[in-house]
C-alpha cells in the first residue's frame, strides 16, 4: 500500500531532521561528533525470493553514524584544558565506569582529582614521591597540598681550578722566648733616682768673677744612658758691679755652670749632668749637680783648679771632698743585653740587639719590622694572698693607683681602664675568687706595687718556673714594687732562621736548638681570610626538615717539590663548611672535650696531566658530621649525623636516615683559565605549594611549586579502537566500549596512532553548520514529498471508493 510507504517515508525524514537537528544544537558543544543518518530501502520477500518486478514498501533508518573527524582547537587560558591532535579519546573513570570522550574541559574537585564537568575523573598513569612515572592506570590527582621537603643526600660541583694559581701556604717555623728572665718577678724600687752631687750652703755677697775667676772640672763616672767623661767650668766672666740681689747672681752662676756642660770650651763632649739652686740640709741654698737620667748607676765629682779665686769657692760652698749620691734605677723586667742572628734564605746575617730592659711589646714590634719575622708578645701574672688588713688597699697596676676592697674589685678595676690608661691589660678572677690574672695582650712589663695601711700586702707570681714575691705596704710596699717581663712568639718564614751571636745564660732568649723551633704552615687555611685559599664557591643545601643551610666549598693549591718524594704534583685540599662551622669527624686523640667536637673537614683533589679529575688519587667526600642549627647556633631538631666512626659510609641511604650526604666534583678540571663554577646541583629542597602545572604534548603533568622544583605528577593516557563507529554515545560528549568497536588500545599520548595533548586548549565540534541547514531543508522537502503521497493516495482512493 502507498500510505505505508509514503509513512516510513515521513518517519525517515523525521529521523534525518532529528539527527540534523541535533547537530546543529550541538554546534558549540566541546568535542562534539556530528552524526549523520543513513537509510535503506525496504522489500517484501518470499523464500523464493521478491522476484524481478517486486515494487519497495518504502525507506528505513539504518544506523545513525558518527563523523570522528578532528575539530578546530581553540585555545584557552585554563592549563587543564586539553583537547587532542590526532586520534584517541580520553579515559574517565564515571561512577567505576570507564568511558571515553574528547571533551578536554577539565578541572580540580576538592580532593585535586582532575574530573569533567560531570565529575568523571581523568584517567592516567600515576608518579611516586619521586617522580618516577609507572605503568599501572589509575585516577590522575594533582598534589594541592604542600611538597614535603626534601634533605640533601647528594651535591654535584663542576668546576674549574686555575692551574696558573701560586701556592698559597709554606712551611716555617715557630718559635716562643723561654729565656731564664721571662716572667721572673723582679723586685725594686718604684721609681729610680738620680745621680746627686750637693755642695755646701752659699755665703753672700759673691765677688765679681771677672777679677775673682772659679775654675773646676765636673766629673760624671759609671755606666749612663747618654754621655759620660769631665768638663771644665770657667766662671771668669760675670761682673756683678751693678746693683743686683743674691738670687739673681745665683741663678746667673747656674746658667753659666749649665750652658758650659752643654757646649764646653775647647771642644770636648758635653756630659749629662745639670746644675740647679737647691738647699742643704738647713733649708740654705746651695748648688746641686743631678745627672740627666735617672736611675743611672753613675757618680758625680768635681775637682777645684788650684788658681781659682779661695774667696768665691768657699761663697760658693765649692766643695770638691763632698760625696754625691748614686743614681738608683726603678725595677725592670731584669732583661740583659742580648744579641741575636736573623739568617735569611740567602745566608745573609742580620744582628739584632735587645738592649737590657727593653719590653717584649718594644723587642716584638722591632722584629716585625724585619723581613720573614712575625713576632707577637704576652705577658701575664697572678695575684694571691690579697691581705687587706686595714680598710681600702691601693694597688697599682704601671704606675696606675686603683683603690679596691678584693680581687674582684680589682678585677673591675683593671678591665675598665684596658681601653685607656691600661690599655691592652685584661684582668681575670678564678673561679675560686682566690687569685687574679692579668695579662698584657701586647706583652707591656706588668709593675705591682702596694700602698696604705701597714699589713696590706699582695703575692705576684710571673712564670710558674719562677719563685712568687710579696710586697707589704707600710713596709717595703711603699717604695718597692714587682715588675714581671713577657714573652715573645715568633713566626719565622720558610728559610729564615734563628741564630745565638753572643749566647746568654739568661735574657728573653733562651740558647738556641733544634728543639726550639717547631715546624708550622705559614699562612695556614683560615676561612675568614681570604688570603689563605685560592677559591671558594657556596651554594644552598637542605636538611630534613626543609631548612636551608650555606654550604662552603674552599680550595687550596699544594705545594709540589720534585725532590720532595711526599710531594705530589697538581694536588689541591678542598675543605667544607656549612654555616660557617666546622663538619668533620672529631678527632680522637685529643682532650676532652676536643675529643668530640666537629674538625675541619678537608678532602685531597687530583688532577691528571691533562687537567682532568683524577678519580683514583681523589678522596671520597663524605659530610658525616653536620649537626643542622638555626640562627641562634642551637640544633634545630633536623636529623643528625652519623660519623665514620659511628657507622657513616660513602652511601647514603633513601631514605636518609642521618644528614650525611656525598659531595661529587666529577667532571671539574684544572685548566689554565680563570677559577670558574660551572653547573653545581644539590637534590634537596624546602617546603613548596603548588605554584602552576604544565602539562606536556605527552601527556605529562609538571608541578611547579613555590620552593623552585618541579615534579611529574602523573601522564595522561588515550585509548583508541578499531571501530570507533561501534561505540555507543552516553550522552555528555562521552562514549562507551561495545561488541562491536572492539577492546580499547591505551597508551601514552604520541605513541603508536595515537595523537597528542594539546594542554591549555579545547578540541570544539565537528558540526559544519552551512552542511547542517542544507541537510534541514533536504529533510523538509523528502518529509513534504512523503506527506504529499499519503495526500495522491488519499485522493485515489477516494476515487476508488466513489465508483458506483
Amino acid at each position: 500500500m502507498p500510505f505505508d510507504t509514503a509513512l516510513s517515508g515521513i518517519r525517515a525524514a523525521s529521523s534525518d531532521l532529528s539527527v540534523t537537528g541535533n547537530n546543529i544544537a550541538n554546534a558549540s558543544t566541546t568535542g562534539f561528533k556530528a552524526s549523520r543518518a543513513e537509510f535503506g530501502d525496504v522489500y517484501a520477500t518470499s523464500v523464493l525470493g521478491a522476484g524481478v518486478n517486486a515494487i519497495g514498501s518504502g525507506v528505513q533508518v539504518q544506523e545513525v553514524a558518527q563523523r570522528f573527524s578532528q575539530g578546530n582547537v581553540g585555545f584557552t587560558e585554563n592549563e587543564l584544558d586539553l583537547a587532542i591532535n590526532g586520534n584517541g579519546f580520553f579515559v574517565v573513570s564515571q561512577q567505576g565506569e570507564t568511558l571515553y570522550t574528547r571533551a578536554g574541559s577539565f578541572g580540580l574537585d576538592d580532593e585535586g582529582y582532575v574530573v569533567n564537568n560531570t565529575g568523571a575523573v581523568l584517567q592516567g598513569f600515576s608518579a611516586d614521591g619521586a617522580g618516577n612515572i609507572g605503568g599501572i592506570q589509575g585516577d590522575i590527582r594533582i598534589q594541592t597540598s604542600n611538597l614535603a621537603p626534601r634533605q640533601t643526600t647528594s651535591v654535584e660541583s663542576l668546576l674549574n681550578l686555575d692551574s696558573t694559581e701560586p701556592v698559597l701556604q709554606t712551611i716555617g717555623a715557630e718559635f716562643s722566648t723561654a729565656g731564664t728572665a721571662v716572667g721572673v718577678t723582679q723586685i725594686g724600687r718604684q721609681t729610680a733616682e738620680k745621680s746627686t752631687l750637693l755642695m755646701d750652703a752659699i755665703t753672700f755677697p759673691i765677688q765679681n768673677l771677672d777679677t775673682n775667676p772659679i775654675i773646676f772640672d765636673i766629673t760624671l763616672a759609671g755606666p749612663t744612658v747618654g754621655n759620660n767623661g769631665t768638663v771644665t767650668i770657667n766662671l771668669d766672666s760675670i761682673d756683678f758691679s751693678t746693683s743686683i740681689d743674691d738670687l739673681t747672681e745665683l741663678q746667673q752662676i747656674v746658667s753659666s755652670i749649665n750652658s758650659q756642660l752643654y757646649s764646653p770650651n775647647g771642644g770636648a763632649d758635653p756630659i749629662d749632668v745639670v746644675a740647679s739652686v737647691g738647699t742643704d740640709g738647713l733649708g740654705n741654698p746651695a748648688i746641686l749637680f743631678e745627672s740627666i737620667y735617672e736611675g743611672e748607676l753613675t757618680d758625680i765629682s768635681i775637682s777645684i783648679d788650684p788658681a781659682s779665686d779661695p774667696g768665691n769657692v768657699a761663697a760658693l760652698g765649692l766643695d770638691d771632698t763632698n760625696v754625691g749620691t748614686t743614681g738608683i734605677p726603678s725595677v725592670s723586667n731584669g732583661y740583659p743585653l742580648q744579641t741575636v742572628d736573623i739568617v735569611g734564605p740567602d745566608g745573609n746575617i742580620v744582628p739584632f740587639s735587645i738592649p737590657a730592659g727593653t719590653e717584649a711589646a718594644s723587642t716584638a714590634s722591632r722584629l716585625n719590622e724585619l723581613p720573614g719575622i712575625s713576632a707577637t708578645a704576652r705577658s701575664e701574672a697572678t695575684l694571691s694572698g690579697f691581705t687587706n688588713a686595714s680598710g681600702n688597699i691601693v694597688v697599682s697596676v704601671n704606675d696606675i693607683a686603683l683603690v679596691v676592697d678584693d680581687l674582684a674589685d680589682l678585677e673591675a678595676e683593671i678591665n675598665a681602664l684596658s681601653t685607656s690608661s691600661l690599655a691592652g691589660i685584661t684582668a681575670t678572677v678564678n673561679a675560686a675568687g682566690t687569685a687574679i690574672t692579668v695579662t698584657s695582650a701586647v706583652g707591656k712589663d706588668l709593675k705591682f706595687a702596694v700602698s696604705g695601711g701597714a699589713g696590706d700586702a699582695i703575692t705576684v707570681q710571673g712564670s710558674t718556673l719562677s719563685a712568687a714575691q710579696t710586697i707589704t705596704a707600710g713596709g717595703n710596699g711603699d717604695t718597692d714594687a714587682i715588675v714581671v717581663g713577657g714573652a715573645i712568639d715568633m713566626v719565622l718564614e720558610e728559610g729564615y732562621s734563628l741564630e745565638n751571636a753572643v749566647p746568654q745564660l739568661t735574657g728573653i732568649f733562651q740558647p738556641f736548638t733544634a728543639n726550639e723551633f717547631t715546624p708550622i704552615v705559614i699562612n695556614a687555611f683560615d676561612p675568614t681570610d681570604q688570603s689563605t685559599y685560592n677559591s671558594a664557591t657556596s651554594m644552598t643545601i637542605y636538611d630534613s626538615l626543609g631548612n636551608s643551610h650555606v654550604m662552603t666549598q674552599y680550595f687550596v693549591k699544594q705545594d709540589y717539590d720534585a725532590t720532595d718524594p711526599t710531594s705530589v704534583p697538581n694536588h689541591w685540599v678542598m675543605y667544607a663548611r656549612i654555616d660557617d662551622a666546622d663538619v668533620g669527624d672529631p678527632d680522637t686523640t685529643l682532650p676532652p672535650p676536643a675529643n668530640t667536637q666537629p674538625t675541619l673537614a678537608s678532602y685531597d683533589v687530583y688532577f691528571n696531566e691533562d687537567g682532568s679529575l683524577n678519580t683514583l688519587l681523589t678522596s671520597d667526600m663524605l659530610i658525616s658530621n653536620w649537626t643542622p642549627v638555626d640562627a641562634d647556633g642551637n640544633p634545630n631538631g633536623a636529623l643528625g649525623p652519623q660519623n665514620i666512626l659511628a657507622g657513616g659510609t660513602q652511601t647514603v641511604v633513601e631514605p636518609p636516615t642521618s644528614s650525611n650526604f656525598v659531595i661529587s666534583l666529577e667532571g671539574t678540571t684544572q685548566f689554565g683559565s680563570e677559577f670558574s663554577v660551572n653547573d653545581v646541583s644539590q637534590n634537596g629542597f624546602s617546603t613548596g605549594r603548588l605554584s602552576g602545572l604544565n602539562i606536556a604534548d605527552n601527556g605529562t603533568i609538571f608541578a611547579r611549586f613555590t620552593n623552585g622544583q618541579s615534579l611529574r605528577l602523573g601522564q595522561v593516557v588515550l585509548a583508541d579502537f578499531s571501530n570507533q563507529q561501534g561505540l555507543q554515545p552516553t550522552g555528555n560528549t562521552m562514549w562507551a566500549e561495545t561488541f562491536e568497536s572492539g577492546s580499547p588500545n591505551v597508551g601514552t599520548p604520541g605513541s603508536a596512532a595515537l595523537g597528542a595533548v594539546q594542554a591549555g586548549a579545547l578540541e570544539e565540534s565537528n558540526v559544519d553548520l552551512s552542511e547542517q541547514l542544507v541537510n534541514l531543508i533536504i529533510a523538509q522537502r523528502n518529509f513534504q514529498a512523503s506527506a504529499k503521497t499519503i495526500e495522491t493516495a488519499d485522493a485515489v482512493t477516494q476515487t476508488i471508493i466513489n465508483l458506483r
